[in-house]
């Protein structure tokens, strides 16, 4: 026993090789798996956040196309009629944006005024270029400004699709009185930000759609 104690022999060249050997293959293994869980999380999180941009876009759509041709206490010169007088609920429409008006904001906080003038009673959501402030070959705009960047939209399912009374397709460009639903539709997409999907060009995207029924239609 005393023996075993008192040798002094190092490691031989390949005890330490065959040590080295395993310590990186151990090593090799943990960095694949810190990389993988590493882009997996990264492809997660720029998922959620295309999705938070669309989801967020829609929403504010949805609510305010669903208040259009709201008048409470009537409609006055300010506000834009048809030929019969009656206010407007939609005052442009067509596959690529949509103008709206109604009576929601109070001039002197005491409800609605009858008039169109306040902000965010007429509405205009468009399709534009996209900017370094608001990037993307196409972009979602609400009276000019950005309102959701990256957008795509299909040739087959534009940004806008109207329906009549009787749930009957409409064009692109349809009569305004007949519009009774309109379906939204776009998709935002953004580049795979891993290595590999640089290389691959390949993009992450979040679709949405929903169909708004105008009230008292």
């Amino acid at each position: 026993m005393k023996k075993s104690f008192s040798n002094h022999r190092g490691f031989t060249t390949v005890e330490f090789l065959g040590a080295a050997l395993c310590g990186a293959i151990v090593l090799s293994a943990l960095y694949g798996f810190y990389r993988e869980q590493l882009f997996s999380l990264l492809l997660q999180e720029t998922k959620t956040a295309t999705l938070e941009d669309a989801r967020g876009a829609l929403d504010i759509m949805v609510r305010e196309l669903r208040n259009a041709g709201s008048f409470p206490k009537g409609a006055d010169a300010t506000c834009l009629k048809d030929a019969s007088g009656n206010p407007l609920r939609v005052v442009s429409a067509s596959s690529t944006s949509i103008q709206i008006q109604a009576d929601t904001e109070p001039t002197t906080g005491n409800g609605p005024d009858g008039a169109c003038t306040e902000t965010g009673e007429r509405v205009t959501y468009a399709i534009g270029s996209g900017t370094d402030a608001c990037p993307g070959p196409m972009t979602i705009k609400r009276n000019g400004n950005c309102l959701v960047a990256n957008v795509v939209v299909s040739s087959k399912e534009p940004l806008f699709t109207y329906f009549d009374l009787n749930d009957v397709q409409l064009g692109g460009n349809p009569p305004l009185d007949a519009v009774k639903r309109i379906r939204i539709r776009f998709s935002v997409e953004v580049p795979d930000p891993t290595p590999q999907g640089k290389s691959l060009g390949k993009t992450i995207k979040s679709t949405l759609s929903s169909s708004v029924e105008f009230r008292n239609s």
